[in-house]
C-alpha cells in the first residue's frame, strides 16, 4: 500500500515536471520570436546603443510593446497597430520625445472663425488633395516639438499649389528657428501665429533654408534666403463644427491639431482609428488632407514622424466623432503676394532757415532750375512760393530775371522776344499767375 501511493506521488511530480517543461519551451520560442522583431527594428532603423545595459533595457520595452500590439491586433478592431521607430521608446519616451508642440498655446490662439464655412457649400463625397498634387513627401519632425511648424507648411503648401498650380516645399527652419515672437522653436507653437508670422515676413523654400533641428534644437535665425511665399489671411474652422471642417477641406489641406498621447498614435499601422480613448486634449500639430470611406467615413491626416510610420506616414481617423479632437482647433490659410507697401513720398526740397535771405534761399531750391533758363527758374519759384517765406513774389521773378540776365541782356517782360514771352508766358500760365500771365500774353501776342 505504501508503494502504491509513493509511486503515484512520484507519476505526479514527473506530471508537474513535464508541464515545466512545455511552458519553458514556449517561452523559448516567444523569447527568439521576439528577439528577431528586436533584431529586424534595429537593423531597419540602424538603431545603435551606447551599452549593454541601455540595449537591455530597450529590449525589456520592446518586448512589453510588442505584447501590446500582438493584444490589439488579436481583437476585432478597426485599426491594426505594428512596431515602427517607437517600438523601444515607453509610453513617457515617446510622449517626451514627439508630443507637447501644440497643447501649451492652445489658450493663448486667437479666433478667426468663419461661420458661414457650411453655408451653401458644396461638399465632394471624397477628397485626396495628395492626389490631386497639393502635397508634398511625408517629412520626418525628428526629436524636435516641431509639429506645428510641419502642419503649417502643409496647408501653406496646399494653398499655394492650389492657387498657381506649383507645389513647392516650404521651410519648416526658417519657422522654428525665427518665428521666435509668438512660438518656441522645438518647444511648441501654434499654428495661426505662423500664419501671422508669414503674413508679414514671407516664407523660404526648404531648398533654400533646409530642416537642421531634428536633433532637438530649434538654432538661431539664419535666413539668408528670399521669401517665396505669403500668407494674405487664413480662417480659423468653427470649433468641433465636423461640417465646416468638410466643407474646409474642399478648399484645401487644413492645419489640425489631435491628442496624440495614445497608444494607437505610438503603434499606429493600418486602417481607420475609431477609438474612444483618443481624447481632446491636443498636443499634435498635424495635416488634414481629405476624407473617404472604407467600412468608416474617415479624414486622411499627414503626420511629420517620417514615411515608415502609419499608412506610408499617414493616418486615417474615424469622421463624426471629433476622433482625437481633430475638428477642435482646425485652420487653414489663403496665400498670395505680400500686401503692397505704400511708395515713398519724395524728399520735399530743403526749406531754408530764418537766417537766410531771399537769393540764399532760392538758391537753395531752385538752383538748378536757374541753370537752365529764366522760364524754369520762374516756375520753381512760383511752384515754392509757399516755402520760400523769405522772398515776396517781386524778389523772386528779380532774382530769376537777374540770373538769366548773366548769359542774356534782358532785364524786364517788355524787353523779351515774342518767342522768350510766349514760353514765359506759358511757363507762368503753368504756375497759375493769371495776372503776370496776362501781361506776358500781351508781350507775345
Amino acid at each position: 500500500m505504501v508503494k502504491t501511493v509513493l509511486l503515484a506521488c512520484a507519476v505526479a511530480v514527473n506530471a508537474v515536471s513535464l508541464k515545466n517543461v512545455e511552458i519553458s519551451q514556449l517561452e523559448i520560442q516567444q523569447y527568439v520570436a521576439v528577439k528577431n522583431k528586436f533584431s529586424s527594428f534595429k537593423s531597419k532603423h540602424s538603431v545603435r546603443y551606447t551599452s549593454a545595459e541601455a540595449e537591455s533595457k530597450a529590449f525589456k520595452t520592446f518586448q512589453e510593446n510588442d505584447k501590446l500590439i500582438e493584444e490589439h491586433n488579436a481583437k476585432d478592431s478597426s485599426y491594426k497597430l505594428a512596431h515602427n521607430q517607437f517600438s523601444d521608446l515607453s509610453f513617457e519616451e515617446y510622449k517626451a520625445t514627439k508630443l507637447g508642440g501644440f497643447a501649451a498655446f492652445n489658450a493663448q490662439r486667437k479666433k478667426n472663425y468663419d461661420h458661414s464655412l457650411k453655408v451653401g457649400a458644396t461638399i465632394a463625397d471624397d477628397v485626396d488633395w495628395v492626389a490631386k498634387g497639393a502635397v508634398t513627401p511625408v517629412k520626418d519632425q525628428g526629436q524636435c516639438g516641431s509639429c506645428w511648424a510641419f502642419s503649417t507648411t502643409g496647408s501653406v503648401e496646399g494653398a499655394n499649389q492650389i492657387a498657381t498650380g506649383t507645389l513647392t516645399s516650404f521651410s519648416e527652419q526658417d519657422l522654428v528657428s525665427c518665428d521666435t515672437d509668438s512660438d518656441q522653436g522645438c518647444n511648441g507653437g501654434l499654428m495661426d501665429n505662423a500664419f501671422e508670422y508669414i503674413k508679414t515676413n514671407g516664407l523660404c523654400t526648404e531648398k533654400d533654408y533646409p530642416y537642421t533641428a531634428g536633433g532637438g534644437t530649434s538654432g538661431t535665425c539664419k535666413r539668408n534666403c528670399e521669401p517665396a511665399v505669403y500668407v494674405t489671411s487664413y480662417t480659423d474652422v468653427p470649433e468641433k463644427d465636423e461640417d465646416a471642417l468638410l466643407a474646409a477641406l474642399n478648399k484645401g489641406p487644413v492645419s489640425v491639431a489631435v491628442e496624440a498621447d495614445k497608444s494607437a498614435w505610438q503603434f499606429y499601422s493600418s486602417g481607420v482609428l475609431d477609438d474612444a480613448s483618443c481624447g481632446t486634449s491636443l498636443d499634435h500639430g498635424v495635416l488634414a488632407v481629405g476624407y473617404g470611406t472604407d467600412g468608416k467615413d474617415y479624414y486622411k491626416v499627414k503626420n511629420s514622424w517620417g514615411a515608415s510610420w502609419g499608412e506610408e506616414g499617414y493616418i486615417r481617423l474615424v469622421r463624426g466623432k471629433n476622433q482625437c479632437g481633430i475638428a477642435s482647433a482646425a485652420s487653414y490659410p489663403v496665400t498670395g503676394a505680400p500686401a503692397p507697401t505704400a511708395p515713398t513720398a519724395p524728399t520735399p526740397a530743403p526749406a531754408p532757415t530764418a537766417a537766410d535771405d531771399c537769393p540764399t534761399a532760392l538758391a537753395k531750391v531752385c538752383g538748378d532750375a536757374k541753370d537752365q533758363g529764366m522760364f524754369e527758374c520762374l516756375l520753381c519759384f512760383y511752384t515754392n512760393e509757399d516755402s520760400i517765406t523769405e522772398c515776396t513774389e517781386e524778389q523772386g521773378e528779380d532774382w530769376c530775371e537777374d540770373q538769366m540776365s548773366r548769359t542774356m541782356p534782358v532785364r524786364k517782360v517788355e524787353d523779351f522776344t515774342k518767342e522768350q514771352a510766349k514760353s514765359a508766358a506759358q511757363t507762368v500760365n503753368m504756375a497759375k499767375k493769371p495776372s503776370l500771365y496776362s501781361q506776358m500774353s500781351d508781350s507775345a501776342y
